[in-house]
C-alpha cells in the first residue's frame, strides 16, 4: 500500500510538472507570435510606403513610434514566475500501530 501511494504521488508530481511546462511553452509562444506579428505588420507598412514613394516626416515618425513600441515590448518581456502552493495536492500517509 505504501508503494502504491508512492507511485501515485510520483505520477501526480510528474503530471503537474508536465502541465506547467506546457503552459510555459504556450505562454512564451503566444508572446513571441504577438511580437512577430507586430513586426511583420510594421515591415508591410514600410514596403507599402516605399512602393508608393510616400516617405514623409509624418509616416517616418509613425513608423519610428511603432518600432519603439515593439522594441519596448520586447525589452520588457513578460515576467514568468513559479508560485508554490502551501497546500499539498498529494495526500499524506502515516502509520498507525495499535497494541
Amino acid at each position: 500500500q505504501i508503494d502504491q501511494w508512492e507511485r501515485r504521488s510520483i505520477e501526480l508530481i510528474q503530471q503537474k510538472a508536465q502541465d506547467c511546462r506546457e503552459n510555459l511553452v504556450k505562454s512564451s509562444q503566444t508572446y513571441v507570435n504577438n511580437i512577430e506579428k507586430k513586426f511583420n505588420d510594421l515591415c508591410e507598412q514600410i514596403k507599402q510606403i516605399h512602393a508608393e514613394n510616400e516617405f514623409n516626416e509624418i509616416n517616418l515618425n509613425d513608423l519610428r513610434n511603432q518600432l519603439n513600441e515593439i522594441t519596448e515590448e520586447l525589452n520588457n518581456s513578460s515576467n514568468i514566475s513559479i508560485k508554490q502552493e502551501s497546500q499539498s495536492f498529494i495526500n499524506e500517509i502515516s502509520i498507525i500501530s495499535s497494541k
